[in-house]
């Protein structure tokens, strides 16, 4: 309520970026603060790079997809795959789009690598002309302008098809990295700088006891959809998989048919009225420095979210690829 309550102050008005004033508190002890954080997420087990829904999020929209792909796309796919390689130039024996959901994260730090491709980074507390402006996407290097230079590319039948093949795996990536709220915001780095605090007997874990620490990112990255999905590894089970395909089913057309460019600016409302929906959080103040508690409510709004922005993601990923690899 705190940053809807701020929000709504600053109606017409030029907010200042979240960017900008963690700026000014940099100034002093900027370094012994640096490395405080990056300790902190050393010692927690916390991802300091943002994976999006981690790797059964984006393979449970991979599925999703290869459930509802028409045949001739299907075809396409195997295709482009048949010749596919994994990180070390071995015949990879991927063949479903499923199979290649995780993919750019796999190749984090190698020479494929492109971290700021894989989120958006809207200004959560700039105005109107800052979105607009798109200087939140330096170059076009960010998910939304590249899934669909990646989309143009696989439509292209005169390129070379290990670059479409390329350009296929990002496709499928990049639609579910669009579809996690906290990959459309700035706020302190999409959320990896609040660390958030699961209670109750259905959060523990063995790794971190009773009271189970993460980032927000790290959140809505994995464990709400480790809720959502019940996975055991990285196996997604029938049902959860399947109750996610009927709801990619039933979505509303128009809303399946929307480009990708009106994908972000939903995500981005989700995490502003939902992700970001917590106790300290405001434009009017710097992010939470003290560990946030998640409420039962906030975690059951959460799952809800995330189970349908898993299925919107399958079912417009697919509607894409039908559509870029029609004959």
């Amino acid at each position: 309520m705190a940053l809807a309550a701020s929000l709504s102050t600053r109606s017409g008005e030029a907010a200042g970026s979240d960017g900008a004033r963690l700026r000014m508190r940099r100034t002093a002890g900027a370094l012994h603060r640096a490395v405080s954080l990056l300790l902190a997420f050393a010692l927690a087990g916390l991802p300091w790079c943002a994976q999006a829904w981690g790797p059964v999020g984006h393979r449970a929209v991979g599925a999703i997809a290869d459930a509802l792909l028409d045949p001739q796309a299907k075809a396409a796919v195997a295709e482009l795959l048949r010749s596919d390689r994994d990180r070390e130039g071995r015949p990879s024996g991927r063949k479903s789009l499923a199979s290649i959901a995780d993919w750019a994260d796999q190749i984090r730090g190698g020479p494929q690598d492109r971290p700021r491709w894989h989120f958006d980074n809207r200004p959560l507390c700039g105005g109107d002309r800052d979105m607009q402006s798109w200087s939140w996407c330096p170059q076009g290097a960010c998910a939304t302008a590249e899934i669909g230079r990646m989309l143009a590319i696989l439509r292209d039948r005169s390129r070379p098809p290990a670059e479409r093949e390329t350009a296929l795996k990002w496709i499928v990536h990049l639609a579910a990295d669009i579809h996690q709220p906290l990959h459309e915001v700035d706020y302190a780095a999409g959320g990896n700088r609040i660390r958030v605090r699961l209670r109750g007997r259905h959060f523990r874990s063995a790794r971190h006891g009773k009271h189970d620490r993460l980032s927000l990112h790290a959140f809505w990255d994995s464990r709400v959809v480790a809720l959502v999905l019940h996975p055991e590894g990285t196996w997604i089970p029938r049902a959860s998989l399947q109750r996610l395909i009927r709801s990619a089913r039933a979505e509303d057309p128009q809303r399946v048919e929307e480009p990708p460019s009106a994908w972000g600016p939903e995500s981005f409302a989700l995490a502003r009225t939902v992700a970001l929906d917590l106790p300290g959080i405001s434009c009017d103040a710097p992010p939470p420095r003290r560990t946030v508690t998640l409420s039962r409510a906030y975690v059951l709004r959460s799952e809800q979210v995330a189970e349908a922005q898993l299925a919107l993601a399958g079912a417009r990923l697919a509607y894409q690829l039908n559509g870029a690899l029609a004959r």
